[in-house]
């Protein structure tokens, strides 16, 4: 295993260092609106590391066509399904332009950085593991990102069940690129859930989260 992959595969400790200090400072100062600093923070840091280790040069190959059965491309939207009830309770709150707009932005820019780092960059880098440990072992910080990041000032978000939800999506997309060797449809389902979650309402802990 290489320098670069080594470093790769211990990055996930600056993301979430990096962004848990950033959610506890923003938290203070901020209060509601901390989210905005938090998932820049988070961004920009999932860019650098892409950029560093030459991710972003991968991402033509990420997004071949995806091999193997439909089965694997179709599981990809079994993530659908957890977010569903939230978004039939929260819709209605979709009801300002500024509101809809950071909406938006936020279901188009995260899939990209977020499966272009933790599926494509981390699993690649882990190549020559068996399979199922690198799926747990990129699973597993994915998992931990939204809790200790977002989860910090977001009810929704925070704790195991924050941890939970993250967590099976994050193993649905990482068994699908492993099978198909292709981002495509974990960056089109990405894109659905975050657009499902009504991310922005969670964000400002306006969400309804029973009927």
């Amino acid at each position: 295993m290489s320098n670069r992959s080594r470093t790769v595969l211990l990055s996930p400790v600056v993301i979430l260092a990096l962004g848990n200090a950033a959610a506890r400072i923003s938290g203070h100062l901020w209060g509601v609106w901390s989210w905005i600093p938090v998932i820049l923070v988070y961004w920009i840091t999932l860019a650098l590391i892409m950029a560093f280790a030459g991710g972003w040069s991968e991402y033509r190959r990420w997004l071949q066509p995806s091999r193997g059965a439909w089965g694997w491309r179709l599981l990809s939207f079994a993530t659908t399904a957890l977010f569903i009830p939230a978004f039939r309770l929260n819709f209605r709150s979709l009801n300002q332009p500024w509101i809809v707009s950071f909406w938006l932005a936020v279901a188009i820019i995260d899939p990209w950085l977020e499966e272009g780092y933790w599926r494509g960059l981390l699993m690649d880098s882990a190549s020559g593991w068996p399979g199922w440990l690198i799926v747990m072992y990129t699973t597993f910080w994915f998992g931990l990102s939204h809790p200790l990041l977002l989860g910090v000032n977001i009810k929704a978000l925070s704790g195991l069940p924050g941890f939970i939800g993250t967590v099976f999506t994050g193993a649905i997309w990482s068994i699908v690129y492993l099978k198909t060797r292709s981002l495509r449809w974990p960056i089109f389902s990405h894109f659905v859930a975050d657009l499902l979650s009504v991310s922005i309402i969670v964000f400002l802990n306006r969400a309804v989260l029973a009927s």
